[in-house]
């Protein structure tokens, strides 16, 4: 409010005159002026006091952050995560996993976890590449087409039930 009530009417012609102003007063003024919250003393006084027990951030602060989400992988090694669906390991069908994300990358690949223990980095399902995955019916094993599928026509396939 001391801002406000000492601002020029011509500091009020732009955005960015009005950012100038401000800003010099912080630095002139308020920085400078003793605050009861401080018990007497000015902003840059106590800042300059203690500036030497200010750390940086440590690496890795960003995973501390990350939204979490428990899911089971389904048969054709997927996971669904807020409408996208992420491939992960064969070795994960019919377990329940914890994803890490953030939910601002929706899209980007995700953590998944297991016991505690990071596995592998999912990433969102290539829906082309997927229909060309063969599927054991019998053992839902999965794997490559055993020929190449442009060769492909409907005579080739058997309707349900023959």
């Amino acid at each position: 409010m001391r801002f406000l009530a000492g601002i020029a009417p011509e500091a009020l012609t732009s955005l960015a005159a009005l950012n100038q102003a401000f800003w010099a007063w912080v630095e002139g003024e308020y920085h400078r002026a003793p605050h009861r919250g401080l018990d007497g003393e000015c902003p840059q006084d106590r800042w300059a006091e203690r500036s030497g027990e200010v750390r940086t951030a440590p690496s890795g602060l960003g995973e501390l952050f990350l939204f979490e989400q428990k899911r089971k992988v389904h048969k054709d090694r997927t996971v669904s995560l807020d409408g996208v669906m992420y491939e992960v390991g064969a070795d994960l069908v019919g377990e329940t996993v914890l994803l890490r994300y953030d939910p601002q990358r929706k899209g980007k690949p995700v953590q998944v976890w297991r016991d505690g223990k990071f596995l592998q980095e999912a990433k969102v399902v290539d829906a082309y590449a997927n229909c060309f995955v063969r599927r054991d019916r019998k053992d839902s094993a999965l794997g490559r087409p055993s020929e190449p599928t442009a060769g492909l026509t409907l005579s080739n396939f058997k309707r349900e039930g023959e």
